[in-house]
């Protein structure tokens, strides 16, 4: 017969008669606090008291595994980051992209077409620089995508903007969602 498997001790099991006595301490801190000066004195030692505790518990705690290595950035672009600033740098360049035809190019189209020629490449083995053609083919697979070609086709990037073009407004808010949803069915 095989015995049923035994729970793990706590780890805290083990860390309970030093629990106990900063708890003493904690409450004789308070009442010599209150008894001195008031309740004020008396909440100012359990804030100075849990602060100071915090920290030597993150002291003592192993730390977990190394952040994941964050990618190198591509020539010529700033490092990815996940503070709220860059946050709000994505969402004025989408507005910017949404507003002007320059903007777009400049910023939000080479990202996406960037995805774009990534999807080809890895799922369909298609070249979105060697085989436009091709690329155009499985992109475009329905007739209705069409009319989003033209927003990551990069012969036409490399063509330049005219006057006229660079003036005119970006990329509609249907048709950004449009294209994200066909870059994601790739």
């Amino acid at each position: 017969m095989s015995r049923p498997p035994q729970p793990r001790p706590s780890q805290w099991r083990a860390a309970r008669p030093e629990l106990v006595v900063a708890a003493l301490a904690l409450a004789a801190g308070a009442i010599g606090g209150y008894a001195v000066a008031g309740g004020p004195a008396a909440v100012l030692v359990v804030v100075v008291f849990s602060a100071v505790a915090l920290g030597v518990l993150s002291l003592l705690l192993p730390s977990g595994e190394a952040p994941p290595a964050r990618p190198e950035a591509p020539e010529g672009r700033r490092a990815p980051s996940s503070s709220f600033i860059n946050y709000w740098r994505m969402r004025r360049g989408l507005t910017d992209a949404m507003t002007s035809t320059a903007a777009y190019r400049a910023g939000l189209g080479p990202d996406l077409e960037h995805v774009l020629a990534a999807r080809l490449s890895e799922r369909h083995g298609v070249s979105l620089y060697g085989q436009p053609e091709a690329a155009r083919d499985i992109f475009c697979a329905n007739p209705r995508d069409a009319d989003l070609w033209p927003w990551v086709d990069p012969a036409r990037r490399a063509e330049g903007l005219t006057e006229r073009q660079a003036d005119g407004p970006g990329i509609p808010a249907r048709t950004l969602a449009r294209l994200v949803q066909r870059l994601e069915q790739l």
